[in-house]
């Protein structure tokens, strides 16, 4: 796990995953369960950490949740879309309320994620997202509501 300020001993974007989220309850999941996935993790807690460590490391896909104490999580995914240095960077929102697809498309979003989710159809998702990373911008994001994997097109 790195921290804003910290220098990675190999920074490769290809392996990298950016988790943003305050709850370490979530966190802790994710982490455990994207260890599996043989990527880079990087975490923060606050939308500021969480765009500094992008801005540094550069990683291929950021996890972000809607409700971080500085920042809406829709609102980070548009000010990391603004980075030409992040072009290409995948982005999937975590949302415990009703997505809103609306802000996830204007913020430019590759897909929605509600909690509760079930833990392999989360890293199956995630393993989409890496391996998919030039696909068509202009489709709708993919969802994963609750339990069940939807991709709206």
């Amino acid at each position: 796990m790195l921290h804003p300020g910290t220098q990675p001993s190999v920074s490769c974007r290809s392996q990298s995953v950016l988790i943003v989220d305050d709850d370490e309850y979530v966190l802790g999941t994710l982490e455990a369960a994207l260890r599996g996935l043989r990527v880079h993790l990087l975490t923060a807690r606050t939308a500021a950490e969480g765009e500094a460590l992008a801005l540094q490391h550069r990683p291929l896909l950021a996890i972000v949740d809607v409700g971080l104490p500085d920042r809406n999580g829709y609102r980070l995914a548009a000010d990391l879309r603004m980075a030409p240095s992040l072009a290409g960077m995948r982005i999937l929102i975590l949302t415990g309320q009703s997505p809103d697809e609306v802000a996830a498309r204007n913020s430019g979003v590759n897909g929605l994620i509600q909690k509760p989710f079930r833990l392999h159809h989360f890293l199956d998702l995630v393993r989409d997202q890496l391996d998919n990373r030039e696909r068509d911008e202009a489709l709708v994001p993919a969802v994963l509501v609750g339990s069940v994997p939807a991709r709206a097109r």
